[in-house]
């Protein structure tokens, strides 16, 4: 078996659990949404001719090997040049494009930055440096701590950095635009007479799809890309660009706007715009959901809706970790931890933002603007760690899905630091 030419280490840099918080108690960085699929999905599929490996925060990575089934021996891996990349960059296709000319070339070790020269990566023709690198530097700066950038011809790039998990919203069009390519379109679709659509030939439909009468895809601003086994119920608006993970259901009626994209096995209803659900999420009935970021496993109730753009038109400011930050964004909805669950009619303010395993019910009352794991009802009340797994593991078993070891110490980390 021939070897790959190069090895593409992704790497999360220090402190991005905090920044990109709450995805990252649960999730690697590597696993974010950026377009129609996950950041390491892109590159996987995007580049050709190299092996894919991982440096990170332990936990999170055993739990994204158990779940992708990727079994990794970083000893065996790094005999060939390696690349290594900050994980949370985000994998444009012009990036793409200079990383593989970068490796074809092959012949020198590089020191990548971006234009602001702040260093996002290394290319390294002699790996002796960082052989047992997951051993010992499970970060980005770790990992380049071991290298003497200075003796390395500097190679300037542009790229997109994704320090927070709302920067990923205003990305959505031209991601998914971008990644759409890598779904391949057959030459004769067969969509039903009874379907309305919009620019036909920007629309790609995987196997089984179910269109039922009186739906509308308007494909005029973007691609609409469903994947297998995708349901849409009757009287139901799609408008690109949106993505439609495998096995997904839009229930009847249902408004989904562009830049919307919607990982596997979710249930969604309502309208949407401008958001993400990962995948195993459901929004069953009406309510608005804009400019969000969802987790996995959540489960919005009836109603439920955000509010994304403020009365006085202004750059919204959110709450994570305690710490103020704004934005820069005049739209933002919701940024959901997995596991949280809301009740009927709940109501969100711009730029809420909500920890993993929580359970929002508290009856007239909307809910404050950064609400801490394990909430209960509303913030200032635990939810017990017992309870919680117990209903996670009844929540995943409905799906043929378990909790895994490396999962359950991440809730129960995660449990140890929240507060009340």
């Amino acid at each position: 078996m021939n070897k790959a030419p190069f090895t593409l280490l992704l790497a999360e840099s220090l402190g991005i659990d905090a920044r990109l918080y709450p995805f990252t108690i649960t999730h690697s960085s590597w696993e974010l949404f950026a377009g129609c699929k996950r950041i390491f999905e892109i590159y996987k599929d995007g580049m050709s001719g190299f092996s894919l490996c991982y440096a990170g925060r332990l936990l999170q990575k055993q739990s994204f090997f158990e779940q992708e089934q990727i079994i990794q021996n970083m000893m065996d891996t790094f005999q060939n040049p390696v690349l290594v990349l900050r994980a949370e960059i985000l994998p444009e296709q012009s990036l793409m494009l200079n990383l593989r000319r970068m490796a074809v070339d092959g012949s020198q070790s590089f020191h990548i930055t971006d234009i602001n020269n702040n260093t996002i990566g290394i290319y390294l023709v002699n790996t002796s440096e960082i052989n047992e690198i997951d051993q010992f530097a499970p970060s980005f700066e770790e990992i380049i701590a071991h290298v003497q950038l200075d003796r390395l011809p500097v190679c300037s790039l542009s790229v997109k950095r994704i320090d927070y998990v709302w920067q990923i919203i205003p990305e959505l069009q031209q991601m998914i635009e971008e990644t759409s390519f890598s779904f391949k379109k057959p030459e004769l679709q067969d969509i039903p007479d009874h379907i309305f659509c919009l620019h036909k030939h920007n629309i790609i439909l995987g196997e089984q799809v179910k269109l039922m009468p009186g739906t509308v895809l308007d494909a005029s601003e973007g691609p609409i890309i469903m994947c297998d086994n995708v349901q849409i119920m009757p009287h139901s608006f799609i408008q690109g660009p949106c993505f439609i993970g495998k096995n997904s259901i839009i229930k009847a009626g249902s408004q989904i706007y562009g830049k919307t994209v919607i990982g596997p096995f979710c249930k969604i209803g309502g309208e949407i715009e401008n958001s993400v659900f990962h995948g195993y999420s459901n929004k069953q009935h009406s309510g608005f959901i804009g400019h969000s970021y969802i987790g996995e496993w959540v489960n919005l109730g009836a109603l439920t809706t955000t509010s994304d753009l403020k009365n006085t038109y202004g750059n919204i400011e959110v709450s994570v970790l305690g710490r103020n930050i704004n934005t820069n964004m005049k739209f933002l909805g919701l940024i959901c931890g997995d596991h949280t669950k809301t009740a009927i009619g709940t109501l969100f303010s711009t730029g809420t933002i909500i920890g993993i395993c929580s359970s929002i019910h508290k009856p007239n009352v909307q809910p404050s603007k950064e609400i801490p794991s394990f909430s209960w009802g509303e913030k200032g009340v635990q939810y017990m760690i017992e309870k919680a797994i117990q209903v996670a593991e009844i929540v995943m078993a409905r799906r043929g899905k378990a909790l895994t070891e490396a999962y359950i110490s991440m809730l129960q980390s995660e449990y140890k630091k929240s507060s009340y």
